[in-house]
């Protein structure tokens, strides 16, 4: 009876180990494509001697050159490349004796630059020519003894928008300034957001309806804890809506370094946990959350973010100094990662500035620091971005789970079978 019970169950145990040697192969190909960053990636470190000592912000204009901003102690550079990184010019910012280190930068829509940055506790907004020309300087006095710039963009009517963060005494509770400028650089109006709790400002993206949304983190020392927080306001900077992540558990203490708006609608806030690991928050459009992920240990922080076919592409530090990339899907689950040793990022834990982009043809720059040097890298991960490279694993997986749960259960009920026969 058993050996012809077994006879018949034959091909479903060629099936079942089968099935358990494609899941384990599979698996194996999971870990594989986890660990392949170092074989899939193809970095070229671009060796020019450029000015400053740190880069800040990497750009790619319209006609395929680069321009990057850096910076040292005491001044401010921007540098003009061509499309294949050959240096073209270079304009050093210096506003009087003092020390002009403007770390914040971006193309304007008239194809010059703007500069911001902290001069003698006043917010500093530098605008450019095409050619690194000033063409004006405008202050801003918010009122704080203490002053910090986190972030500027240009809003759609030609302006600018800038937010800082104030506060009374070095590493105290502060609160957030943002104000509205026209086109020259005057300001239309500022808003100051204070409250129970301190506010630190990090990003700002001005939304299809003309208004903003401003990520920031929210935290006071009593009780002691911290959040995530997304701001919506109208055009005016009126406050819509606001919504808050972390606060307690594991999520006690989060510093939020930036945000993006994603393709569908929602946002991605990113940065870290106090003595814990990385964060990333992604949310609907309206702030809802659906979902947050943490990364690394102790000592890591996203400091940038590059969507692509489903993918982010995130700007990481382990360690609290080296900088490094970390790929991960739609769903926040890390495929890889990798580090670069010896190589920072501009405030570095806390940084969240255009320090990597995609250029046109699918190469990925990066900007930074090295040996007290300008550092500048072209990186190749166009067939890793590709979201097959993760489904076939995962198919094969499901394949051979949905394989190896019917075969048992065929087994099973000939078993069953077999005893009741024997029974009868």
């Amino acid at each position: 009876m058993f050996q012809k019970s077994f006879a018949n169950s034959k091909p479903l145990w060629a099936i079942l180990i089968v099935a358990l040697l494609l899941a384990t192969l599979s698996g194996t190909a999971l870990i594989v494509t986890q660990s392949r960053a170092s074989e899939i990636m193809s970095l070229t470190e671009l060796k020019t001697n450029f000015a400053g000592t740190v880069g800040c912000s990497v750009f790619q204009l319209a006609d395929g050159s680069y321009v990057l901003n850096t910076v040292n102690k005491s001044s401010t550079f921007i540098v003009k490349l061509d499309s294949s990184f050959n240096p073209l010019w270079t304009k050093t910012i210096k506003i009087g004796q003092e020390n002009t280190v403007l770390q914040r930068f971006l193309p304007t829509s008239d194809g010059g630059f703007a500069l911001g940055g902290v001069i003698n506790n006043n917010y500093v907004l530098v605008k450019t020519d095409s050619q690194g020309n000033i063409q004006w300087i405008h202050t801003f006095n918010s009122g704080a003894p203490i002053n910090y710039l986190r972030a500027i963009i240009q809003t759609g009517d030609g302006g600018f928008a800038i937010a800082g963060f104030g506060e009374p005494v070095e590493e105290g509770l502060g609160w957030i300034w943002f104000a509205k400028t026209d086109s020259s650089g005057g300001t239309e109006w500022n808003k100051t957001f204070a409250g129970p709790v301190s506010d630190c400002p990090s990003a700002i993206i001005q939304t299809s309806d003309g208004g903003f949304v401003m990520s920031d983190v929210s935290y006071s020392f009593v009780p002691d804890q911290g959040f995530f927080r997304l701001i919506k306001m109208d055009m005016n900077g009126n406050v819509l809506w606001n919504t808050t992540y972390g606060g307690q558990t594991n999520y006690l203490k989060p510093e939020c370094n930036l945000a993006i708006a994603t393709k569908d609608g929602g946002y991605m806030l990113a940065g870290y946990l106090w003595d814990t690991s990385a964060w990333v928050v992604k949310t609907d459009g309206i702030g809802d959350m659906q979902w947050n992920q943490t990364y690394g240990a102790e000592g890591s922080s996203i400091t940038g973010i590059l969507e692509n076919q489903n993918r982010y592409l995130l700007l990481s530090i382990t360690n609290k100094r080296d900088a490094g990339l970390r790929l991960i899907n739609e769903v926040g689950k890390e495929l890889w990662n990798t580090t670069f040793p010896g190589v920072s990022l501009p405030i570095g834990f806390e940084a969240n500035f255009h320090s990597i982009i995609q250029a046109r043809n699918g190469d990925y720059i990066l900007t930074g620091s090295k040996n007290e040097s300008v550092w500048l890298a072209k990186l190749n991960l166009q067939d890793e971005m590709s979201p097959m490279v993760q489904v076939l694993p995962f198919a094969a997986t499901m394949v051979s789970v949905v394989v190896v749960v019917a075969t048992l259960s065929i087994l099973i009920q000939r078993k069953v079978n077999s005893n009741n026969r024997r029974l009868s």
